[in-house]
């Protein structure tokens, strides 16, 4: 009561005739009984709300059964005699038709299973980065350059038929200049 109103641990102490470290250990202990009540309360607003989304998405897959049923439908309608006035007779029909459901209470019933998965933290997927790199990124400008010239004054090769250190730097970046001059692997 006393740490709510601001006192210092200190304080706290010398009033309540206790050590700091006494005090310091009672606060710890309220803290984590008033944390445990609070983790509980919370596990069970988690469960409340799942039942909850059970009943949504059960009412949501049987509103999308019932939309697939065919539906009747009653008409009448009055057809042309032959002869005289007014021959014509009232016939009366029955007309089923088939359904194909309405998708809405599929997507209703996948943001509620959407909703459950972040209920429990079952949507922790670490994002996957798709933008494309650019292999000249990790090479500084003069880099190439000296590859660029590298590969018109030389196959990728010196005299002695080895590798140029050019040759390696440009390779490593994913690029393989020998090889598009003749020279290289």
């Amino acid at each position: 009561e006393l740490d709510t109103l601001g006192w210092s641990q200190h304080q706290i102490a010398g009033d309540l005739g206790v050590s700091q470290a006494a005090v310091s250990k009672l606060l710890k202990r309220a803290e984590q009984r008033v944390l445990r009540a609070l983790m509980d309360t919370v596990e069970r607003q988690k469960v409340r709300q799942h039942h909850r989304l059970e009943h949504q998405y059960a009412e949501a897959t049987r509103a999308w059964e019932a939309s697939k049923a065919d539906t009747q439908r009653k008409r009448q309608r009055r057809t042309q005699g032959g002869s005289g006035r007014g021959a014509g007779t009232t016939v009366a029909e029955v007309v089923t038709e088939d359904q194909h459901g309405d998708p809405r209470y599929l997507e209703l019933a996948r943001r509620v299973l959407a909703d459950q998965r972040k209920l429990w933290g079952l949507e922790v997927v670490p994002p996957l980065d798709v933008r494309l790199r650019d292999p000249y990124d990790d090479l500084s400008e003069e880099a190439i350059h000296e590859g660029a010239a590298a590969s018109q004054a030389s196959p990728g090769r010196d005299g002695g038929g080895r590798r140029t250190r050019h040759w390696d730097r440009w390779r490593r970046g994913g690029h393989r200049i020998g090889a598009a001059n003749g020279g290289g692997p």
